[in-house]
């Protein structure tokens, strides 16, 4: 193939042949200049592709990831600082109850006249034993918590144990302190008994219902039992009189008392001073006229003066 060219500068004529050298070898130089100009410039634009697109590339996925296992440290943490709290509170709770079964338990040995070398609770009970590796595994936490559940309630049933006994000791020394119980005198001696004798005033043999303590006028008359005051004043035969109410049927009297120190409706302990002793009444001289009745009817006081100890006030 062939190709003339014509130029009006110079008014000649050129012709170009396609399969000579001359024109192919050049055109290949050009060409193979355009591939590698081409080349390049698609290498140089796929990196900068890259590395526009480089935050969301393995860098970005990296930042992301240490994002999240931030996050769930945190929660972690979050979490085990919530589960310390309620074990704390846990520990509080059980600790006021060790406090409260301590105390009851103290209060028992006292009532109980319990020996406080064997009942000491302000010291931990004395434990040991050879040391022995054990095979089983650690305790979980489920474990853990599980086991503290199983002491609170042990702490409550040994509690509520407890103040069932307390009621039951309370109850026995109420019991025993409204019955009659010793002496109604701190000082002074037993000058008649229970019975019949002969009368000091006419000289028959009459029935005498209660016993006499004759001591010093103006000595203590004491409550042989606690309970309430039903009389405090006159009464014929007996002079000034103190009669008190013990419950269950019991009641006792104080006869011939120079002055009376409590008042009808009075609650006294056992023990106490209720009168002093005089000579009022059909008397011959400074005592105490000591009746205890039961349902409404006198019986022999020996009994209880001599079977019991003597008034704590005594």
């Amino acid at each position: 193939m062939k190709f003339l060219l014509y130029t009006t500068t110079y008014g000649k004529s050129g012709s170009i042949q396609l399969h000579s050298p001359a024109f192919w070898l050049p055109a290949l130089i050009v060409l193979g200049g355009l591939l590698f100009g081409a080349g390049q410039l698609g290498y140089l634009w796929a990196n900068a592709t890259a590395v526009a697109a480089a935050p969301t590339a393995p860098g970005g996925l990296w930042q992301s990831a240490f994002k999240e296992q931030k996050q769930e440290v945190v929660q972690a943490r979050d979490a085990a600082q919530d589960q310390l709290n309620a074990l704390a509170v846990r520990l509080g709770q059980m600790q006021a109850q060790m406090l409260r079964v301590e105390a009851l338990g103290q209060r028992l040995a006292e009532q109980a006249n319990l020996d406080k070398s064997e009942f000491d609770f302000d010291q931990v009970p004395a434990r040991g034993g050879p040391d022995e590796p054990l095979a089983e595994e650690p305790m979980s936490g489920v474990a853990f918590m599980r086991a503290l559940d199983d002491l609170a309630l042990q702490i409550d049933d040994r509690s509520r144990q407890l103040e069932v006994l307390e009621q039951v000791i309370s109850q026995r020394q109420l019991k025993h302190a409204m019955s009659p119980s010793g002496r109604p005198i701190r000082k002074g001696w037993l000058s008649s008994y229970y019975g019949k004798r002969t009368d000091p005033f006419n000289g028959r043999r009459e029935m005498h219902k209660g016993l006499d303590f004759a001591g010093q006028m103006g000595n203590d008359i004491l409550a042989t039992a606690a309970g309430v005051v039903t009389w405090a004043g006159k009464r014929y035969g007996y002079g000034q009189l103190v009669e008190i109410n013990h419950g269950s049927g019991i009641s006792t009297r104080y006869g011939h008392c120079e002055k009376i120190l409590v008042k009808v409706g009075q609650r006294v302990k056992q023990g106490e001073t209720v009168a002093l002793m005089g000579s009022t009444g059909r008397s011959t001289g400074p005592h105490v006229h000591y009746e205890v009745l039961k349902n409404g009817r006198q019986i022999d006081p020996a009994r209880y003066v001599q079977a019991a100890r003597p008034p704590a006030g005594g």
